[in-house]
């Protein structure tokens, strides 16, 4: 597969008339964290979207993780709006005592 400059893309979709579906104010808000070495014994958060299923399908890669990983702990959470980001106190939890956060979109 080709890499493509992050500039050189975005060129190429504004010229097909492609709009990206992310709230500019929100993306410039959050930055994505660096890439764990591992998993093995880190603590892990569990974001749900309060939808049929989200819940169940967080419970069991959660499980699948810590069987294989043996996570020191969990933290699993719902937000409040499905089709909203979470909010502040829901981020921070997570970021304040989690090493890495799996999120879930369901119906």
């Amino acid at each position: 597969m080709v890499s493509m400059p992050a500039e050189s893309l975005q060129e190429q979709l504004r010229q097909l008339g492609v709009v990206a579906p992310v709230d500019p104010e929100l993306a410039s808000r959050w930055a994505g964290a660096p890439r764990l070495p591992g998993l093995q014994g880190k603590v892990g958060g569990f974001l749900g979207n309060r939808k049929a299923n989200a819940n169940q399908l967080l419970l069991d890669v959660r499980e699948a993780l810590d069987k294989q990983f043996e996570l020191q702990d969990s933290l699993v959470l719902d937000k409040f709006i499905y089709s909203r980001p979470a909010a502040d106190e829901v981020v921070d939890a997570l970021s304040e005592r989690c090493d890495f956060v799996v999120t879930a979109i369901a119906d």
